[in-house]
């Protein structure tokens, strides 16, 4: 190819690079969506048929948090990686407590506005509560490795966010999967 020839080629490659618009997607801003979590009713978790983060708030600042995973379905464990915080909180989060975890199960207060949370889930339930501000609106940012739907464990996956594994119960009825995660849970009541 001649040098002229070559150079018009390029020219145009870099016009065309030029003219491509970015991805709108990108630039729009993530709006972390706010919900109702009702005061009391606690949501009862499968353990070994279905994976799920359960949320309940019994009122007075005293949240619960429930794992479960697919073992007996999938005859694997799951992990999760799930960051609490309340930052308009004035106390922040205190007195985080595991039931029923396993060895390598690990709380961290990270800040005394948050706490996060690394289990392994498998035909039990691992469980955390935690206490806020009465009322206190409560952000949950929760990560399943691997994505949702496969049902055994590839090492080349990524983690996932997946808002349909985020559960509680809202405005009177089951909310299964979140319309965003993180997601904001607001108490009906103090």
């Amino acid at each position: 190819m001649s040098g002229g020839r070559q150079r018009l080629l390029c020219v145009a490659v870099l016009g065309l690079a030029a003219c491509v618009q970015p991805d709108q997607r990108q630039q729009a801003e993530f709006v972390v969506a706010e919900q109702n979590i009702d005061t009391g009713p606690a949501l009862a978790l499968d353990p070994g048929n279905g994976v799920g983060v359960g949320i309940d708030y019994t009122g007075d600042g005293h949240w619960g948090l429930s794992t479960a995973c697919d073992t007996r379905v999938s005859g694997e464990a799951c992990l999760f990686d799930i960051l609490v915080s309340a930052d308009g909180s004035e106390g922040g989060i205190s007195g985080a407590d595991g039931a029923d975890l396993e060895a390598g199960d690990i709380i961290l207060n990270t800040d005394p506005y948050a706490i996060e949370i690394y289990v392994s889930t498998g035909n039990d339930l691992d469980t955390v509560t935690f206490d806020t501000d009465p009322g206190a609106v409560v952000r949950f940012s929760t990560l399943l490795y691997a994505p949702l739907p496969y049902a055994h464990r590839d090492p080349n996956q990524d983690w996932s966010d997946d808002p349909r594994i985020i559960s509680w119960v809202g405005d009177g009825a089951l909310n299964w999967g979140a319309p965003t995660n993180p997601v904001d849970l607001a108490p009906d009541q103090p």
